[in-house]
């Protein structure tokens, strides 16, 4: 086994004897992904959790309308599915595409499930791991829910410090990108961003 997953958050100071023989007796799979490449489909059975090496990845939920909304992009080293696989429903409520050319582990429920029991340290590890993905998601909630459009931007750019691209902004924000631009036009007439070559910066 690569010594590189010890480094990883969910294994990091793990037993690697203990790690080593379970997943030995329930194996994994090793995987590759092509930018734009479907990893997990919303509605379909999670079984396993996914564990991303390298590259990145999106996740998006769609409604019965068509209409989709982005998450979150996640990048190496990451744990997918990690809230998902031991819920009574054992469904993926969201679409995981690779947002890059990415590599990923997906380990078997049960080899996750003795792991965890066995070590305490890995325990610990994937509790950390589901209570900051539970984070992020209720501060995005928040955005989305309380936020307008005008102040999702600007926390937009205050984590990245730049739209450069606006299809892919309109992307992440979840709005259409003629809303976008409507409402980063108002934002550079009143002072609050300005328009470089490189794209939309905060003033």
């Amino acid at each position: 086994m690569n010594n590189n997953i010890y480094e990883m958050p969910l294994f990091k100071g793990g037993n690697k004897e203990t790690i080593e023989k379970i997943m030995h007796d329930f194996p994994s799979r090793y995987v590759h992904y092509k930018k734009g490449d479907t990893i997990a489909m919303q509605g379909n059975a999670c079984r396993s959790l996914y564990i991303l090496c390298e590259g990145s990845v999106y996740a998006k939920m769609i409604s019965e309308e068509g209409k989709e909304f982005t998450l979150d992009t996640l990048s190496a080293p990451d744990v997918l599915a990690s809230s998902f696989i031991f819920s009574s429903e054992g469904i993926f409520p969201i679409t995981i595409l690779a947002n890059s050319n990415c590599s990923l582990w997906i380990v078997n429920r049960n080899s996750i499930l003795r792991i965890i029991e066995e070590d305490s340290l890995v325990l610990r590890n994937y509790l950390t791991v589901i209570s900051d993905h539970s984070m992020f998601l209720s501060k995005r909630l928040n955005e989305f829910a309380l936020q307008t459009l005008s102040s999702r931007i600007l926390s937009y750019i205050e984590q990245n410090g730049i739209i450069q691209n606006l299809q892919e902004a309109a992307f992440i924000l979840g709005v259409a990108r003629p809303s976008l631009s409507r409402a980063i036009l108002q934002l550079v007439n009143q002072g609050v961003l300005k328009k470089e070559n490189r794209g939309y910066i905060l003033s």
